[in-house]
């Protein structure tokens, strides 16, 4: 390009762009780099926690385990509660990463030299660490696969990717190839998810017959809903006609033209609605499971407006008990106080959890009485139970419900109504709760 023609293009941009296009490049850079660091340090935790106790013993007494596949080396548990509480995710997802890291490095060593070096980006790796992973293919053919794949992963689309690596785990391993077509069989689900205000999303892996088939049948109950004036977009129909086929009864009649009432429902609901919202009219609340839907919403949730209200639990109105076991009573108060695992960034449902006794239960003679109160339970999946009874983690619980914990490298957490806070250096203010 000639200068004539470069000072017209620098006349034609706003001033100063030129640097922040630089300033963007480099922000890009530095979050491949910040990613790749990231990654580099879990597998160097991994390193450094080969090895536990061996004289350690009992239920919570912590292990060496696995959380990658063929070929990676083992761990220590806790290590994952550790790593999870610091990135900010679940503990399941904390070992999820930690496995996901160790198939890189140990199973994907091209692969893995490509992330570190930024030229492949982690969520690209994780398709092909996932695929190979799920095909159930030992080390040495993941290495093989390893090879053939990662020099195209700059260059080809992620779909030809897809496809390309689908090709070479079949040659990797010809003799599995029935046992993997077997095992996508048993991988076969329809799974909702959370989706906005009274939606639900729904993801789903299916036979392709049976998909074929309910693809057609949407389409003619989205055409005999038109046909009965619903003037929505087609998907919006299609979404509907899905909904439909949950009364194979009613779906059936709108096929044949003489569609029938929807029958009434008798379903349970919770909901959760403050002083607030009843006296400025909104009614919007908490549905237990479904989030924040208004008046509207429920009536649609339910199928009728025919509704029984039961009381409301009082959490200040349970009274302690002098007893290990846990009624049912504080139990559903606890899950409504809590309604996730109590770890920091846990996300797991707490109906049931593990209640665990934050000041350990004393079943000693002479014990205080009391001792199973809402205020010193907390609903725990079993990983972080164990580490806590392990003493690895320390937990105390304050007023309302805020837990603050202290993990074995130092790093304080308070979990409580409004998620988890990073850095508690003392206990939150009451007025907080």
């Amino acid at each position: 390009m000639n200068e004539s023609r470069e000072d017209e293009l620098a006349l034609a941009l706003p001033s100063n762009t030129r640097t922040l296009f630089d300033t963007l490049a480099a922000a890009r850079k530095a979050r491949i780099a910040a990613e790749a660091l990231e990654l580099d340090t879990i597998h160097r935790l991994c390193l450094a926690f080969h090895a536990v106790d061996e004289d350690a013993f009992g239920e919570a007494a912590e292990k060496l385990i696995y959380h990658g596949a063929d070929g990676t080396p083992a761990v220590a548990e806790y290590l994952s509660l550790e790593v999870s509480a610091l990135l900010g995710i679940s503990p399941g997802s904390g070992a999820t990463l930690i496995g996901q890291v160790l198939n890189c490095v140990y199973r994907h060593p091209l692969l893995w030299d490509a992330v570190q070096a930024g030229w492949v980006r982690w969520r690209r790796a994780l398709d092909v660490i996932g695929d190979v992973n799920s095909a159930g293919l030992d080390a040495e053919a993941a290495r093989w696969v390893d090879q053939r794949i990662t020099p195209l992963l700059a260059t080809l689309s992620p779909a030809r990717i897809r496809r390309t690596l689908a090709g070479l785990i079949a040659l990797a391993d010809p003799e599995g190839q029935g046992d993997r077509d077997d095992m996508v069989q048993r991988t076969l689900h329809a799974t909702f998810w959370a989706g906005g205000g009274s939606c639900r999303d729904l993801t789903a892996r299916m036979m392709l017959s049976d998909a074929l088939a309910l693809d057609t049948t949407l389409d003619q109950l989205a055409a005999v809903l038109a046909a009965q004036g619903d003037d929505d977009p087609l998907d919006i129909r299609r979404a509907t006609a899905l909904g439909a086929l949950a009364d194979p009864e009613y779906a059936l009649s709108l096929l044949q033209g003489h569609a029938i009432p929807k029958p009434l429902g008798h379903d349970t609901v919770v909901l959760h609605l403050s002083d607030t919202s009843l006296t400025d009219g909104t009614l919007v609340g908490r549905v237990e499971g479904h989030g924040p839907l208004n008046r509207e919403a429920w009536r649609d949730l339910l199928g009728h407006d025919r509704v029984t209200i039961r009381p409301v639990v009082d959490l200040n109105a349970i009274s302690p008990v002098d007893a290990y076991e846990i009624p049912d009573a504080i139990r559903t108060a606890v899950c409504y106080r809590t309604p996730v695992d109590a770890f920091p960034y846990g996300n797991h449902p707490s109906r049931g959890l593990d209640l665990d006794h934050t000041v350990a239960y004393d079943h000693s003679r002479g014990h205080l009485p009391g001792q199973t109160r809402i205020d010193n339970l907390a609903p725990l999946t079993r990983k972080p139970h164990r580490a806590k009874t392990a003493r690895k983690w320390k937990l105390t619980q304050y007023e309302g419900g805020w837990l603050e914990w202290t993990s074995p490298a130092g790093y304080h957490y308070a979990v409580g109504p409004y998620g988890t806070l990073r850095e508690v250096v003392s206990a939150p203010p009451a007025s907080a709760a």
